[in-house]
């Protein structure tokens, strides 16, 4: 009988990674090793006794002959068959043998190994953001805990990423239970990161077995899929290397109808007929579903206004006929907000209401029709549960007759052209920036200078800061070519999901985040030197929380002698010589906006990523908050 895994140990394998252990861990480990070598039997746990263990060997085929495979190769076979083609995490003692399984010639996923764990969640994020799946690894309790924003995050914005965790086998809860001492990275609760997870994903369950790891596994892949929620699947750490059952077949992922959403299809379109302001307002859930075509010929054929949210910017190309703009609230465009507030019928399909919506939910609730979350809610009608592929098909399918003001109604907001400038013009004029003379650039020309290089080889990753209010009007090329984190809003967002988006699709990430913000994430740089990712990152550097002090205090940008909250400074980092540092060649840091478009014109042309420093005015504000 081979001797079973060391509960307590790194892999066993020559050149194994031992994660977060020390070298006195690991001589600790290995004397450990060497006692359960000799007395084996008398530490077989409930787990182990369920299936023999596999010995460390040479990678296998995913799937052995007789239908037997490994647990860690099962989780890496079916991640592969739904097109996940690379693991961010970082390695540990718990998940070593799956980051080996995941890494073995023809497993069909690439592994990259992120600079922190919140960089792995966020990049996880960020490629099923692109891709409609994401995967992250990490060790357990010090890494996984660790991912808890990243994974909220994408729980609120409907990003399917799987996390795929090592837990404490049997035999380290029973010896917790009996003897009080803790297994490592616990906390002393038995399953303290599966409650945890619980919380912030649409599906988390625990394998004991190696026979319950096909059902654990393929739920965890279902539910993120049809629900467009993270999941969470922990393997009892002892398991990784345990005969399975291979993968028995295709898994079902489609949504069901509900067999509503010809009535409800049929209601939505003789309500817009019938209203003399019909606006149309597209969500975030129509791209995680793939519904992108079906909407772009549902605007076609209504012929009425329409805009996105935030979160949802190009979910359909901002160059089809009757975009009006992006709504983000009360500091949207002008006409925006007059189309979308003002509407007596508006349908919002499958968008996610944060707080920047709560006044218009409020005021539009009679005649709002929502169709998101698998049901439509009409007015103060009881919710109808409806799957939004179908009703998206009924209302394509059904007939339709423009109302007599329809016409006129669309040309009221026709945009004066899609460039930065022309987005904003119906701001009013501004008074005079507080900045005056100070050294450096405005929010305004640094996005309107990135806006003007976007073209369909960029995808604008922008960060929660001041410069969110002016992003919603960059011009962006086609569809699909903008990511935020706009219901969530982490900062430090943007840096870390840049590496999964440019690792799930050709476009080049462009990141804009402020200086706060890149200080939480910032390791992220030597991810993408390291993956020779063509990466552009702006950092806006002026030196403070500038967000918090705009909430909390804005008498800061309206007065030369107004002093900055004191704990919202921020230490001035040398941002471009730590970009050198971390492997990018192409560093920059400019204060005018002439150098400001010679430098985005140089990271266009890099080989390889390019930093760029934009000092910011300390006290500008962008034109649409200054008051």
């Amino acid at each position: 009988m081979v001797p079973p895994r060391d509960l307590f140990a790194p892999l066993e394998r020559p050149g194994a990674t031992l994660g977060r252990m020390s070298d006195d861990d690991e001589a600790l480990a290995l004397s450990r090793r060497q006692f359960i070598q000799v007395s084996a039997a008398a530490l077989v746990s409930e787990g182990l006794a369920a299936a023999p263990v596999v010995a460390a060997a040479a990678p296998a085929p995913a799937q052995a002959a007789g239908g037997q495979t490994t647990v860690a190769r099962y989780i890496v076979a079916r991640l592969a068959e739904h097109g996940v083609k690379v693991l961010f995490g970082v390695p540990g003692a718990t998940c070593d043998p799956f980051f080996a399984a995941a890494a073995a010639a023809g497993s069909g996923l690439q592994v990259v190994v992120n600079s922190s764990d919140l960089e792995a969640g966020y990049a996880a994020d960020g490629y099923a953001r692109m891709r409609g799946l994401g995967a992250v690894a990490v060790t357990y309790g010090v890494g996984t805990l660790s991912l808890l924003p990243a994974i909220a995050g994408a729980y609120v914005e409907r990003s399917p990423v799987v996390v795929v965790n090592g837990g404490p086998s049997g035999e380290d809860l029973r010896l917790q239970r009996e003897l009080g001492t803790l297994f490592t990275h616990s906390c002393g609760r038995e399953r303290s990161d599966l409650t945890v997870f619980r919380e912030v994903t649409g599906y988390a369950e625990r394998a004991e077995r190696a026979a319950d790891v096909p059902r654990i596994v393929d739920g965890a892949i279902q539910a993120a899929l049809t629900m467009q929620r993270p999941a969470y699947v922990e393997i009892a750490k002892h398991l990784w290397e345990t005969n399975c059952p291979g993968p028995p077949g295709a898994l079902v992922t489609t949504v069901p109808a509900s067999d509503q959403e010809g009535a409800l299809a049929a209601e939505i379109l003789e309500r817009l007929r019938s209203a003399a302001r019909p606006a149309l307002l597209l969500g975030i859930e129509l791209q995680r579903y793939g519904l992108m075509d079906g909407a772009a010929s549902l605007v076609g054929k209504l012929g009425i206004p329409w805009a996105t949210t935030l979160l949802a910017k190009s979910v359909i190309p901002e160059q089809t006929g009757g975009f009006a703009g992006v709504y983000i609230g009360e500091r949207a465009m002008p006409p925006v907000r007059k189309l979308i507030e003002g509407s007596d019928a508006l349908l919002a399909l499958g968008c996610v209401m944060g707080r920047q919506h709560r006044q218009l939910v409020t005021r539009s609730f009679e005649t709002m029709m929502l169709a998101a979350g698998g049901s439509v809610r009409m007015g103060r009608k009881p919710a109808a549960k409806a799957a939004l592929r179908q009703l998206l098909v009924e209302l394509q399918r059904q007939p339709w007759q423009p109302g007599p003001a329809h016409q006129a109604h669309l040309a009221g907001f026709k945009l004066p052209g899609l460039s930065f400038d022309e987005r904003r013009s119906s701001l009013p004029a501004a008074p005079p920036s507080a900045a005056g003379a100070e050294r450096g650039l405005t929010y305004d020309e640094v996005l309107r200078g990135a806006s003007d290089v976007l073209d369909e080889t960029l995808v604008a990753v922008t960060d929660t800061s001041l410069s969110m209010y002016p992003a919603a009007e960059m011009n962006v090329i086609g569809r699909q070519g903008y990511v935020c984190n706009a219901v969530w809003q982490a900062i430090g967002y943007s840096v870390g999901a840049a590496v999964g988006v440019g690792l799930a699709q050709a476009r080049r990430p462009l990141v804009i985040c402020g200086d706060g913000g890149f200080q939480m994430t910032a390791q992220a740089l030597s991810t993408m030197a390291r993956q020779k990712m063509k990466a552009i990152v702006i950092v806006l550097d002026n030196s403070a929380y500038g967000i918090e002090q705009w909430l909390l205090d804005p008498s800061y940008f309206n007065s030369a002698s107004a002093p900055l909250k004191p704990y919202l400074a921020l230490n001035r980092w040398s941002y471009a010589d730590l970009a050198r540092s971390m492997g990018f060649q192409s560093a920059r840091t400019v204060e005018t906006p002439a150098d400001f478009k010679q430098a985005l014109a140089e990271a266009k042309r890099a080989a390889g990523p390019a930093f760029i420093t934009a000092v910011l005015k300390p006290r500008d504000l962008p034109s649409g908050l200054r008051s």
